[in-house]
């Protein structure tokens, strides 16, 4: 049974067509998947080897994830075409935003050394001995002075001595390779590329920073 409101006016036909049609149509969109597939996601690797000189540490370390202006803080891989022009890759993402992807990467990179007791990222709220802050500058594919698109990465990194959070050392890693063709595959590759290169700096630096903290007190 259907109850009509006496206060309310009665419908055309020519709305309730409308109403049915727009029913279908969004019914038939959305069942027949015109939104389109799920973007492919891509990952990159951390650093697996180190050298055999890495000096073992007593000293525990937790890492934040890095900030990042709101171009890049996205999961969607970022090409700039120009200074001011920021465009992404059609149906390909990372599988997490690039800042919490790198954060992730460089716990397994520090891990992989076997040489420190403590490595973890900031949400494991554990006391520790240094805490590495940093910023994600770039993290995009670029053009160079030759207009040859390289994928770049560019990281800042300060190393703080807890728990008072003293400021050890800063500095600025970057890395930019020949992005060899269109393919994201090959795109993804030179992504991995450029951010294994910046990644081993970053823990060797960590290392000497660290070390020399503790041994001047």
């Amino acid at each position: 049974m259907t109850l009509v409101m006496a206060s309310a006016p009665r419908p055309s036909r020519r709305h309730l067509l409308a109403g049915l049609i727009a029913g279908s149509v969004g019914q038939y969109v959305t069942g027949c998947g015109l939104i389109g597939p799920p973007p492919r996601q891509f990952t990159l690797t951390p650093v697996a080897d180190f050298s055999r000189e890495l000096p073992p540490v007593k000293w525990s370390l937790v890492i934040d994830e890095p900030t990042a202006a709101r171009q890049i803080d996205t999961s969607r891989i970022a090409l700039m075409s120009g200074p001011f022009q920021v465009e992404y890759y059609a149906d390909v993402e990372w599988t997490d935003s690039a800042p919490a992807m790198v954060q992730l990467l460089l716990v397994q990179s520090f891990q992989n050394t076997g040489r420190l007791p403590v490595v973890a990222p900031t949400r494991q709220t554990l006391a520790t001995d240094f805490l590495l802050l940093s910023n994600l500058r770039k993290f995009q594919v670029e053009n160079d002075a030759s207009g040859t698109p390289q994928a770049t990465v560019v990281f800042e990194a300060t190393l703080l001595r807890m728990p008072r959070r003293t400021p050890v050392a800063t500095a600025r890693f970057e890395k930019a390779t020949p992005v060899g063709s269109k393919s994201i595959e090959t795109v993804t590759a030179d992504f991995d590329a450029s951010l294994g290169d910046v990644m081993r700096r970053v823990v060797d630096w960590t290392f000497q920073q660290g070390s020399a903290a503790v041994a001047t007190g």
